[in-house]
């Protein structure tokens, strides 16, 4: 089995964690890890692999494609007495923060600490109740050091994580680009973030009598984390100010017609912050599906605007409020800074849903494979069964092998080989030898249905 094959693999899996927590478009982020694991492939020892691979999930979690500083200009179009001064780095330039920005929505000012040898730099920093942008340069003798000693190992665990930059007890959804490169002779480690935050703890945290969001930076160790420096941002009234709620009309619902999967589709409530908009959805789906996706979503106004819907191509756009039946779906930019338009309809060409499932059966190690087990819409193939080393041994096709998640007596596999033919893939389950085991499958099966969805939200003229 060659490495390449392994860490391919495993970089799969942690891509698959990324799409299901980045609201935003990862097809650059998906390239650059592969680039980033077979590199380092080709550099570390094997015998490494385990631990690196424990944090694939959250290492990947702030790593998107690193881009090369560019002048404001080029990133935003400007020309001319639109220019905007140079030095104004935005972590992620999308219609919403440039829009907030061209309104006067305020940009905090930057903060500066240095401690145990490292600089840091917090610039370009806004934050709504929705929302959060910045930029993090880290500086200093100890990185230095670190490039000076020109050690791959070290710079692979500081690049791709080894710094976690939280936001107190906030829940966090987006992403973060990483890079290391010289200015001026001096080098920085520059990490330039775009996240989403939790609606509920902005909110508590701007009904305290002086909110201050704080900005904990962590070196990320195989045990434990290691503070390394806490910056106290305080917001300002603005930040408090910043949201505008926009009501439906009366019977603001999907006209469903024959369709089995949903029996209601309505939107709620439009909640307009200064850099992105929230469309919260009801949706009653059928026999257990989640909504997942409202294929071409976009909100339409009389006079034919249309704001497009954040992610609509690779990541489900819409995300569900758990213990409810209520979803909500992004857009940009936001309707904050401008009347009410009139005529406005959320628009879409059909919906996707998800729905969980798990069966159980007995696994008979000494019955005749290949055997085809039905699950769902998919059937799983075992081609062969058998014990050694301690160990239970189910072989499948290689087609797909995370569709069906396997577990034998409630254990999930502990090694995923793949033959040298390629053909096929084999599960590892740490289990004492019997003759039956408890086989447990899960996975989701995925049903879509396409019709013309139009949903009123303000009256026409």
């Amino acid at each position: 089995m060659s490495e390449d094959r392994v860490w391919k693999e495993w970089s799969q899996s942690a891509k698959q964690a990324v799409k299901e927590q980045y609201p935003f478009q990862l097809q650059p982020l998906e390239t650059e890890v592969l680039k980033k694991i077979q590199l380092q492939n080709r550099r570390r020892p094997w015998r490494i692999a385990a631990w690196t691979a424990g944090v694939a999930v959250s290492a990947t979690f702030f790593l998107q494609v690193v881009q090369p500083l560019h002048r404001v200009e080029d990133l935003f179009g400007l020309t001319g007495a639109q220019q905007y001064p140079a030095q104004f780095e935005w972590s992620t330039p999308d219609q919403g923060f440039s829009q907030a920005r061209d309104h006067g929505y305020p940009i905090l000012p930057e903060i500066k600490v240095e401690k145990d040898g490292f600089t840091f730099q917090l610039k370009d920093l806004m934050v709504d109740q929705r929302r959060i942008t910045y930029t993090l340069l880290v500086s200093g003798e100890k990185l230095e050091e670190i490039v000076r000693d020109n050690d791959e190992d070290k710079k692979f665990a500081l690049l791709y994580g080894g710094l976690i930059v939280n936001l107190g007890e906030m829940s966090l959804r987006g992403g973060a680009s990483t890079d290391l490169q010289p200015i001026k002779g001096t080098n920085y480690f520059v990490i330039k973030a775009n996240y989403l935050l939790e609606s509920q703890k902005m909110r508590e945290l701007m009904n305290q009598p002086n909110p201050v969001l704080p900005v904990v930076i962590e070196r990320q160790n195989k045990d434990s984390n290691e503070v390394l420096a806490e910056i106290r941002v305080p917001l300002p009234k603005a930040v408090l100010a910043a949201e505008k709620v926009i009501e439906p009309i009366q019977g603001s619902h999907a006209e469903m017609g024959a369709d089995k999967l949903v029996d209601n589709l309505s939107v709620n409530q439009i909640v307009a912050a200064p850099t992105i908009m929230l469309v919260e959805l009801e949706a009653k789906l059928n026999n257990g599906f989640e909504l997942k996706r409202l294929q071409n979503a976009r909100l339409v106004d009389e006079k034919g605007k249309e704001y497009s819907a954040v992610d609509d191509t690779v990541n489900p756009n819409v995300g569900r409020i758990l213990g409810t039946d209520k979803y909500t779906l992004k857009f940009i930019p936001s309707l904050y800074f401008a009347d009410l338009p009139e005529g406005l309809e959320l628009r879409f060409s059909g919906i996707v849903a998800n729905r969980e499932m798990g069966e159980s059966l007995v696994l008979d190690r000494n019955a005749k494979y290949p055997q085809d087990i039905p699950f769902g819409k998919q059937t799983l193939r075992i081609q062969q069964v058998y014990y050694k080393d301690d160990h239970l041994f189910i072989v499948i096709p290689n087609k797909e092998p995370e569709e069906i998640t396997l577990r034998i007596d409630n254990q999930i596999y502990k090694d995923f080989i793949i033959a040298d033919s390629l053909e096929t893939v084999t599960f590892s389950f740490p289990v004492k030898k019997k003759d039956s085991y408890e086989l447990w499958l899960s996975g989701f099966e995925r049903e879509e249905s396409t019709f013309e969805g139009v949903i009123p939200i303000t009256p026409k003229k």
